[in-house]
This record gives structure tokens, C-alpha cells and sequence, in this order.
């Protein structure tokens, strides 16, 4: 890699990493104060969902950012509140998913999954976004279940810097 190249790289990085920082700032600032069953968590929570996957992703404290110009595939946990947090409902959560793109007009898409352990169906429902710059994107709810996880295509430079979910 030539000296030109690796000033560019931590050019690009820094960058990323400002902007996700104050978008991060600027989400849970004016993110809704709910009942124990609000749960937020930084896009750096997500995993790369292949080997291949990997060398595209930039993880930084709060944010995951495909650096790439393919896209790339991440699954993100669903950590429940307390047990029971869904007790008198009829339904699982739905998330909002804070992504950052700057590339073209190619689309992020999530997938909030949910699950039986015992193999007893699945259900599940997406949100996506093809708008630049910072953006936000609702999954519906999906049927209550008791494992639950957000999946994400990211698009060329494109990231996820938070993402919640709502139980109640």
C-alpha cells in the first residue's frame, strides 16, 4: 500500500468515525425515554456474517461501516430486557435502525427475525432505505417469539451506527 493510499485510508476512517460518534450522540439524545423494554445497542454489536465478510467491515466504538464497494452482511443480537418484558403481549418487538450511506443510491436492508428455540417457526419482517446520509428505518413487529436478531445487507460505504428495539 503506497503512502498516498494508507493517508487516504485514515483519512476516510477518521471521518467515519466522527460522524458516526456524533450521530450515535445525536440518536441517543433524542432517542424516546420508554418502559425497561426499550433496549439500544451501538451497530458495533454486529458481526460480519461470513469469512468473506469480514475484510469489508470497519468497526469502530459505536458503529460498524462497510468500507467496500460490494455489499456486505452482518447480524446484530437482540438482547432482551428482564424476563417476562413481553409478558401481556401478543407480539414480539420491532427495532429502528440508524444507518449512515454515502454511496449511490443502492439500499440498506434489515431483518428483524424471531424464533422459537424449539424450532416452532420463525417470523419476521424488514425495513429498508436507499437515502443519503444519515437515516433512520422501522422494522413492523413480528410475532412473539423468544430468540430474536436484526440482520443487515449493507450497501457500498454504507453503516450502521445504533439500533433498538421496543418490546412493549
Amino acid at each position: 500500500m503506497t503512502i498516498f493510499s494508507e493517508k487516504i485510508l485514515k483519512k476516510t476512517k477518521a471521518i467515519v468515525t466522527l460522524t458516526a460518534t456524533l450521530m450515535s450522540t445525536t440518536a441517543i439524545a433524542t432517542s424516546p425515554a420508554l418502559a425497561d423494554s426499550y433496549k439500544a445497542f451501538p451497530g458495533s454489536m454486529c458481526q460480519h456474517s461470513t469469512s468473506t465478510d469480514l475484510p469489508k467491515l470497519v468497526r469502530g466504538p459505536n458503529y460498524i461501516y462497510n468500507s467496500s464497494t460490494s455489499y456486505a452482511y452482518v447480524a446484530c443480537p437482540i438482547v432482551r430486557g428482564v424476563p417476562g418484558d413481553d409478558e401481556g403481549t401478543t407480539t414480539g418487538p420491532y427495532t429502528t435502525v440508524y444507518v449512515l450511506k454515502n454511496y449511490n443510491n443502492q439500499t440498506v436492508t434489515c431483518t428483524l427475525s424471531g424464533y422459537w428455540s424449539d424450532s416452532g417457526g420463525a417470523s419476521s419482517q424488514s425495513a429498508s432505505t436507499s437515502t443519503q446520509g444519515m437515516s433512520s428505518m422501522s422494522t413492523a413487529r413480528v410475532a412473539k417469539r423468544n430468540i430474536y436478531g436484526l440482520f443487515c445487507s449493507l450497501a457500498p460505504h454504507s453503516g450502521i451506527y445504533s439500533y433498538y428495539s421496543f418490546f412493549k
